[in-house]
């Protein structure tokens, strides 16, 4: 059985619709991440649904819009706990700053279809640029990208993501995200179990008697072999052969990784934090250099922080994050017993805190505190 919905963007015409189908039975945290596919949003900011006079979302008592409210949890809610009947219609806000509004309707509950798998089936126009402002900010930008001699189309068509026209919408486009992302995306219930062998591993020991019992040269031909296995090889190989001049250069590889999540060479930054906090492992992992990972972590913070001085404030996600790597910086420094790492990065520790003063949130007293822990203060 599939639920059949659609889903239009309140306030906007022509309408911003899309018709798709996902199982019953999956979270209203599913649900919104399905949303969030097949709109074209890209999972920025919070989000809740009001179903029959109840909100439900991801309780955060922080937010006074819903310290006096009620609110259920969206990954332990399923949709059909609440919604079971066709012509059932609820709303999906996306984005408390912005205040996106969708109406979404039951239209058919499909008892015929068995896969789980969510699926886009029509739909009509792109989504609006995140961070645009609402309804009003989104209007404003079509009138000025639509106007050839408007005073701000330069500074909007610099803005707006790559490829973006107000008419576009691939219901294949859609349904390849969905397909990447399915097993998140239906009930818990129907992911398929492993049929539980145990997978195949190779220990330490064995790998150590096989290479005892190689030649120079076959040794010599499973290096190489490693080596054009994969760029996280060659990177590693280039390491530990090369020495500190390629943990350099790849010092400015994973830099530029972490830059262009906040402010890449075209268009508007897309904040996807979790890419750059994928670089800094990655680089940590390959390398093992202390030093240029705890830098790799000062850049990603104070790109934050210049981010947040060009756009305005963003949201808690986002000053949680900061926050977070901002602690295991002040932790690494704290670990150096030779305070070598306080003395080089000192400036650029407290230029943080000190430029984060106006910044909501809590922001600028979480980092104060932080910093006050410095052992070398």
């Amino acid at each position: 059985m599939v639920y059949i919905c659609r889903i239009e963007l309140d306030e906007i015409k022509p309408k911003i619709w899309r018709e798709f189908q996902f199982h019953p039975d999956v979270t209203f945290h599913q649900l919104h991440k399905i949303i969030q596919v097949v709109m074209g949003w890209e999972n920025y900011h919070l989000y809740e649904f009001h179903v029959n006079e109840r909100v439900i979302g991801l309780p955060a008592p922080s937010f006074e819009h819903v310290k006096d409210r009620e609110v259920l949890n969206a990954r332990r809610e399923s949709v059909q706990k609440h919604i079971h009947e066709e012509s059932t219609f609820f709303t999906y806000v996306y984005d408390f700053g912005d205040d996106w509004r969708h109406t979404v309707t039951l239209i058919k509950i499909d008892s015929s279809t068995s896969d789980p798998a969510p699926l886009c089936l029509d739909g009509a126009r792109s989504c609006p640029q995140e961070d645009v402002g609402g309804v009003l900010g989104h209007q404003h930008m079509l009138e000025v990208l639509f106007t050839p001699n408007h005073p701000e189309r330069d500074q909007f068509i610099g803005w707006v993501r790559e490829g973006y026209t107000p008419e576009h919408f691939s219901c294949e486009e859609v349904n390849m995200e969905l397909l990447m992302q399915k097993d998140k995306l239906i009930p818990k219930s129907h992911i398929k179990r492993s049929d539980g062998k145990k997978p195949v591993k190779l220990m330490k020991s064995t790998l150590n008697k096989h290479l005892k019992q190689l030649s120079n040269d076959q040794l010599i031909d499973l290096v190489k072999a490693c080596f054009d296995a994969s760029k996280d090889m060659e990177k590693f190989l280039a390491i530990r052969i090369l020495g500190d001049e390629a943990v350099k250069s790849l010092f400015h590889e994973y830099r530029k990784k972490v830059e262009q999540q906040f402010f890449p060479e075209r268009g508007f930054g897309k904040l996807k934090l979790q890419e750059a906090k994928k670089a800094i492992s990655e680089f940590e992992r390959l390398t093992g250099s202390v030093k240029y990972s705890m830098e790799l972590q000062l850049i990603y913070v104070e790109n934050g922080v210049d981010f947040t001085l060009s756009y305005g404030d963003i949201d808690e996600r986002f000053y949680n994050s900061m926050e977070s790597v901002y602690a295991d910086v002040i932790n690494l420094v704290n670990e150096d017993e030779t305070a070598e790492l306080f003395d080089e990065y000192e400036e650029r520790i407290e230029a943080i805190v000190s430029k984060t003063e106006e910044m909501g949130w809590g922001f600028h007293d979480g980092l104060a505190a932080l910093y006050a822990q410095i052992r070398w203060i």
